[in-house]
């Protein structure tokens, strides 16, 4: 991914940036949001994590963009 909800990815984590462990997903950031995607430790499907720092409707965006990238993977 080059760009999330609109905004430059600026990093793409599969480690813990504190101690560089792997979390079992992927973590892809930008300026204003976030999401995570890991699989459920109980469940056959991925789990999907977001935040926004600009809103509801930024929010769905980065959720929709999180959905079509894992969609693409699997």
């Amino acid at each position: 991914m080059t760009e999330l909800a609109g905004d430059p990815v600026r990093a793409v984590r599969t480690t813990a940036p504190g101690n560089d462990q792997p979390f079992g997903g992927i973590k892809v950031e930008s300026e204003a949001g976030w999401f995570a995607a890991r699989p459920s430790g109980t469940e056959d499907v991925y789990k999907i994590y977001a935040e926004s720092f600009r809103g509801p409707d930024h929010l769905k965006q980065i959720q929709g963009d999180a959905q079509a990238a894992i969609a693409k993977v699997f």
